[in-house]
C-alpha cells in the first residue's frame, strides 16, 4: 500500500466534505453560530434570581415603621445583581379578594397588605400579621418572593407573614408542566412535519406524489391535519399522565387547552414546512430546525420565569409564539381561569400562526 498516495486521496475526500458543507448555506450559520447561542442562553437563563418583579403594596398604616418596611423592601437588591428586586406600586383600602383579582390579571406577581395598626403595635412589641398573596403559578418567583419576606420580616420576632395559597399547594412540577407540553407540541410539530417534508423530497416521494392529480395545497392541508390530531392526542396523554402519575395541578378547561394548543399546532406546522422548504437535505433541516427550535426553550419561560433574565433576552422571548403558547398553559392549567384571561396570548398567537402558516405555504410551493 503506498500510504502517501492513501493520504493524498484522503486529503481529497476531506477538501470534498468541507466544500459540500460550504455549498449548503442555509447549514453554515446554524453550524456555527448555534453552541454560541445556546452559551448565551444557558448561561444568562439559569441566573436563579429575579428583578424588577412588579409587587402591590397596600399600606393602610400611616406610621414610621410601615413607611421603613416599604423602603427596605423598594431598595432592596440581591447580591448577584446591580437591579432592585421589585417594582413597587402603592395603594391603600383595597380588600384581599380585589387584590387575588388584580394577581389572577397577571398585573402582579405578589401584593403585601400591610394592617392599619402596623406601627402602633410595632412600637409596643405586640405581635401583627402581615399578608402576603403571591401569584403561585409561577413557583420559582413566588418562593423568592416569599422567602425574602420572610427573612426580612424576622428581624422584628413579633412581625408574622400569612402567605395564602391563592391556586391550592402547588409545586415547581405545576408551573413546568403546562410549558413543557407547549414546548413537546412545538419541537414535535416543526420536527415530525419537517422530517415528512425534507425527507420525502430527498428520497423523491415528494415529487411523486406531486406528479399524481393530488395539488399542493392538498397535501398541505392534509399533513396540518395530521399533526393536529397527533399532537391534541399527544397533550391529552402528557396532561392525563402528569396528573395521575406526578399530581400536577389541573385546575382549567380541557377545551381552552385543546383551543390554544390547536392555535399553537397551526403555527408550528407552517415553521416545520418553512424550514424544511428552505433546506437542501436532511443535514439541513436538522441544524436549521434546532437553531429555531432548542434557543426556544431557554428564551421562553419553559424552566424559569422571564423576571430572571435579562431585558434583552426577554424582548427575544416576546418575538416567539411559545412564550404566550407558555403563558396561556399556565393561566389555564394552574390558574383555572377563562377565555378573557387568555385573549391577549391567543390573539398572538392567531397573528404568529397566519404568518407562519402564510410563509411556509409560500416557500414549498415555489420550492417543491
Amino acid at each position: 500500500m503506498d500510504i502517501k498516495s492513501e493520504l493524498r486521496k484522503s486529503w481529497i475526500i476531506m477538501m470534498k466534505e468541507f466544500k459540500q458543507i460550504f455549498r449548503k448555506k442555509m447549514l453554515i450559520i446554524p453550524l456555527f453560530m448555534f453552541p454560541i447561542i445556546m452559551i448565551v442562553f444557558f448561561g444568562y437563563g439559569m441566573g436563579g434570581s429575579i428583578k424588577n418583579v412588579d409587587i402591590l403594596i397596600v399600606n393602610d398604616d400611616t406610621g414610621m415603621a410601615s413607611s421603613s418596611l416599604v423602603q427596605e423592601i423598594g431598595s432592596y437588591i440581591p447580591k448577584d445583581s446591580d437591579i432592585k428586586m421589585f417594582s413597587i406600586t402603592y395603594t391603600k383600602d383595597m380588600a384581599q379578594s380585589e387584590a387575588e383579582r388584580k394577581i389572577d390579571a397577571g398585573l402582579y406577581k405578589a401584593v403585601l397588605i400591610i394592617p392599619q395598626d402596623y406601627s402602633e403595635r410595632v412600637a409596643k412589641n405586640e405581635s401583627v400579621t402581615l399578608t402576603l398573596l403571591t401569584d403561585s403559578s409561577d413557583t420559582t418567583s413566588s418562593g423568592i418572593i416569599v422567602n425574602f419576606m420572610q427573612q426580612l420580616l424576622a428581624k422584628t420576632r413579633s412581625i408574622s407573614l400569612n402567605v395564602p395559597e391563592i391556586y391550592g399547594n402547588l409545586k415547581y412540577l405545576d408551573f413546568l408542566t403546562p410549558a413543557v407540553i407547549a414546548l413537546t407540541i412545538f419541537f414535535g410539530t416543526v420536527q415530525s412535519t419537517g422530517y415528512a417534508i425534507a425527507g420525502e423530497r430527498e428520497d423523491g416521494t415528494i415529487v411523486r406524489i406531486l406528479m399524481t392529480p393530488v395539488s399542493k395545497w392538498a397535501v398541505i392541508l392534509g399533513k396540518t391535519i395530521h399533526q393536529l390530531i397527533l399532537q391534541l392526542i399527544r397533550a391529552v396523554i402528557l396532561i392525563l399522565g402528569a396528573t395521575v402519575i406526578l399530581g400536577v395541578t389541573m385546575n382549567g378547561s380541557w377545551l381552552l387547552v385543546a383551543l390554544v394548543l390547536t392555535i399553537f399546532t397551526f403555527g408550528s406546522v407552517g415553521l416545520g414546512i418553512a424550514i424544511s422548504a428552505i433546506s437542501e437535505d436532511m443535514t439541513s433541516f436538522q441544524q436549521l430546525s434546532l437553531f429555531f427550535t432548542l434557543p426556544s426553550m431557554f428564551a421562553t419561560g419553559v424552566f424559569y420565569p422571564l423576571s430572571s433574565v435579562p431585558d434583552w433576552m426577554r424582548w427575544i422571548a416576546y418575538t416567539m409564539p411559545l412564550t404566550y403558547a407558555n403563558d396561556a398553559m399556565r393561566i389555564i392549567m394552574v390558574k383555572g381561569q377563562g377565555l378573557s384571561f387568555i385573549a391577549r396570548d391567543i390573539f398572538i398567537l392567531i397573528i404568529f400562526g397566519v404568518l407562519y402558516f402564510a410563509i411556509g405555504v409560500h416557500l414549498f410551493r415555489r420550492e417543491a
